[in-house]
């Protein structure tokens, strides 16, 4: 029997506990002033232990197979008071519970077929989504469509398998297995269907990364003070003296549905200062890692706007006019703000949104995939084409079968029917505890 807190360890109105394996209703029955006999019924109980009240919950037992992992499992709703948590996790502890790895319980799901390898990936990344668009992709590839993709995909290799290596084993044979079937022709569908999934999918790290606004210009430009006003308090040191930011301060932003990590960066110059020199060299670095550039500049250096142009070449960006409070600019701006009273803030901020959004809203991706994923899907579409180049040469149809296998396994390791022994490790030990 495994439990975890499936909630943060903070003060709060509710904490949730989860429960799972063989024999957990009997025990944990036992410490509840009042027996629960039903399954899939919230029910209001007393936990008393060592005759003392320890808390008043609402308990929900889950009978296996039809519970998330499979097995007889349970969910414990009390208060999300400190000594409550503790105390709670002692009564589990003191069962004879063991506290679960992080990913168990998932793990265990995957291991009882309730979810595929896939789907116990994308639940971790649904956990992990930092914005909207990133939280429906993951849901899009938790509900099993893309599974369903990649079955559909596997089953028509293996189908055409039996015409390939039907024309090996009866090659006295006056039935083309390699005309009649069409192999040709299929084979050129599926590597299609493979390339349809790999374009309608976006990539992502183990951890999904943000969407990254960087601060980017000249020395007192205002670029802290601007950084500070869109988080709302001061996270950079302001000063007017030249060079006083020489590393990147990055702090995160949630606005309208979408995390922003914002990163002040130190002022583009010429400059003799080896630790300044640094930064500025980090700052150019930077931009290749990053979303969106916001250059930031004044009345004293708007005129460099048109080199920053160059420099930045495709990249999107804003360029963003400071301390309007003391002067207007001379040329267009996409922005024209004061850091110092707040003018024109809002604004920026929606110009913003639709940026970071791009990468989502013109590739229409439908799906989020890990980088093992991809190297799997692109490895089965290399045996396709592989396949297709040997069918048109009679001595290499054995060989032909063999990248059809070889394309076959490849997807049978996306969906978790074939894969390393220590891949499961890997995977869930990125989850997070409780899940």
């Amino acid at each position: 029997m495994i439990f975890a807190l499936a909630t943060p360890v903070a003060q709060s109105a509710l904490a949730i506990f989860r429960a799972s394996g063989k024999d957990c209703f009997n025990v944990f029955n036992s410490v509840l002033n009042k027996p629960i006999l039903n399954y899939r019924e919230v029910c209001l109980r007393d936990i008393i232990f060592n005759n003392e009240l320890v808390d008043r919950c609402s308990v929900v037992f889950y009978k296996g197979p039809k519970s998330f992992t499979g097995e007889d499992s349970l969910e414990v709703f009390c208060h999300g008071g400190l000594p409550v948590i503790r105390a709670l996790a002692s009564v589990f502890l003191k069962l004879g519970f063991e506290e679960a790895a992080p990913g168990e319980f998932s793990k265990r799901a995957f291991e009882n077929e309730k979810i595929s390898l896939n789907e116990a990936e994308a639940i971790a990344d649904l956990i992990h989504s930092e914005d909207a668009e990133k939280s429906k992709l993951s849901v899009a590839a938790l509900s099993g469509r893309l599974n369903e993709l990649v079955l559909s995909i596997g089953d028509d290799v293996n189908a055409l398998r039996v015409f390939v290596e039907g024309s090996i084993d009866f090659s006295d044979e006056d039935y083309n297995f390699i005309e009649e079937g069409e192999v040709g022709l299929r084979l050129k569908q599926l590597k299609t269907r493979v390339n349809n999934i790999i374009d309608s999918s976006l990539v992502s790290s183990k951890k999904l990364t943000k969407n990254r606004v960087l601060f980017f210009g000249p020395p007192n430009t205002g670029k802290s003070s601007l950084f500070n006003r869109l988080l709302g308090f001061d996270r950079a040191l302001v000063s007017n003296v030249p060079g006083t930011t020489r590393d990147l301060i990055d702090s995160e932003m949630f606005y309208n549905s979408v995390n922003l990590e914002l990163v002040d960066s130190a002022g583009i110059r010429d400059t003799n200062d080896l630790i300044e020199s640094q930064g500025v060299e980090l700052s150019k670095s930077e931009l290749d890692a990053t979303d969106v550039v916001l250059v930031v500049l004044d009345k004293d250096t708007e005129k460099l706007a048109a080199g920053f142009k160059v420099v930045l070449g495709e990249k999107k960006s804003l360029f963003v006019f400071n301390k309007s409070d003391e002067s207007s600019p001379v040329d267009d701006f996409d922005c024209v703000v004061s850091a110092k009273n707040g003018e024109g803030i809002q604004g920026l901020k929606d110009k913003i949104l639709p940026l970071v959004k791009l990468s989502y809203s013109e590739s229409k991706k439908t799906f989020l995939i890990r980088d093992r994923h991809l190297v799997l899907f692109n490895n089965a579409l290399g045996h396709l084409e592989d396949c297709s180049a040997k069918i048109q040469r009679e001595s290499d149809v054995d060989l032909a079968a063999e990248d059809l296998r070889l394309a076959r396994s490849c997807l049978d390791e996306f969906l978790g029917v074939k894969f390393p022994d220590a891949l499961l490790g890997d995977i869930f030990k990125d989850f997070c505890i409780g899940k």
